[in-house]
């Protein structure tokens, strides 16, 4: 598979339209009240769900099984990445390098 230089420009132009489109309409989003002027109130529901997500937090981000699988695959050398993926997530790195900030 060939990306060109104009789909490249394309894709970015199509993402550039698609961010402007969002920052517009949350600047466009109005309230009903002022939101200053909401009180917090705790619930039972907004404790469990602190506790749900420190539990979750407090798991590893990674899936160690399948670290552990692919850790062996490469040790012995069983391990292949076609080479039009790595070159896919190569060019979409530096596609999204060169956006603008």
């Amino acid at each position: 598979m060939i990306i060109s230089r104009a789909e490249i420009e394309s894709a970015v132009s199509a993402y550039r339209t698609s961010r402007k489109k969002k920052a517009q309409a949350a600047q466009s989003v109005s309230f009903d009240t002022d939101p200053l002027d909401v009180d917090y109130v705790s619930s039972s529901e907004a404790s469990s769900f602190a506790e749900m997500a420190a539990s979750v937090t407090a798991e590893p981000m990674y899936r160690e099984a399948l670290v552990k699988d692919l850790q062996q695959r490469i040790a012995q050398g069983k391990y292949y990445v076609p080479s039009e993926q790595i070159v896919e997530k190569l060019l979409g790195r530096l596609v999204l390098e060169a956006l603008p900030a």
